[in-house]
């Protein structure tokens, strides 16, 4: 038998092994040996959706599924999604970069054809600070959902904060803090991030004939 034979029967028993493992597991998904599924009856991964080396996908949650990933979505080396107590979704055609992070326990929704940056922090939670006589350790938390729609990029280091919607269409320029909604097809730039600009819908060539 050759070797890649044999290689081709181990991926088979290992995608079988994490199918069982899985709440489902798409064909053709590829999930590198070095990343880790936590609580995996919880997480569901597409077709063709691809997990390399080092990232974590942590569906710590009583809400199910906790973590999804879409057909042909990519996380990319040391990327976190972390449930905690939340979801987190990803749809079709999506890309992470390197040491993203994503918490998702307001929950996170994220469309198809989304990219994401290498380094990119999306935070659903937030502390309680309204008094100053109590640490505000003790003050609690407050949730709020993280909504970003299809076919948006956003750049690197970017910081998209709880509570906003990033409209359909958007680009976010690398290094900026999102703090309120973008509306689709903006260009934001900043600390904040303020919309700079629109990307003016393509024209469509005629269906009709002359």
């Amino acid at each position: 038998m050759s070797l890649a034979k044999i290689k081709k029967g181990l991926h088979a028993l290992r995608h079988g092994y994490l199918g069982m493992r899985l709440d489902s597991l798409g064909s053709g998904a590829r999930i590198a040996r070095g990343a880790r599924l936590e609580s995996p009856s919880l997480i569901r991964i597409g077709a063709r959706a691809q997990i390399e080396h080092g990232a974590i996908l942590r569906a710590n949650t009583s809400a199910k599924p906790g973590v999804t990933l879409g057909e042909d979505t990519s996380i990319k080396e040391y990327t976190v999604l972390n449930a905690n107590q939340g979801r987190i979704s990803l749809g079709e055609r999506c890309w992470l970069g390197p040491h993203c992070l994503i918490y998702g326990n307001g929950d996170v929704t994220i469309g198809n054809d989304v990219l994401i940056a290498a380094h990119t922090t999306i935070n659903s939670i937030s502390h309680v600070a309204t008094r100053t006589d109590v640490p505000m350790s003790s003050q609690g938390i407050y949730c709020d959902p993280v909504v970003i729609e299809d076919d948006v990029w956003i750049g690197l280091n970017c910081t998209i904060l709880q509570g906003v919607t990033i409209g359909k269409g958007s680009i976010i320029g690398a290094g900026a803090v999102v703090t309120k909604d973008i509306p689709p097809y903006s260009i934001a730039l900043g600390v904040p991030a303020r919309v700079t600009g629109q990307r003016k819908p393509s024209e469509q060539p005629s269906s009709g004939t002359q």
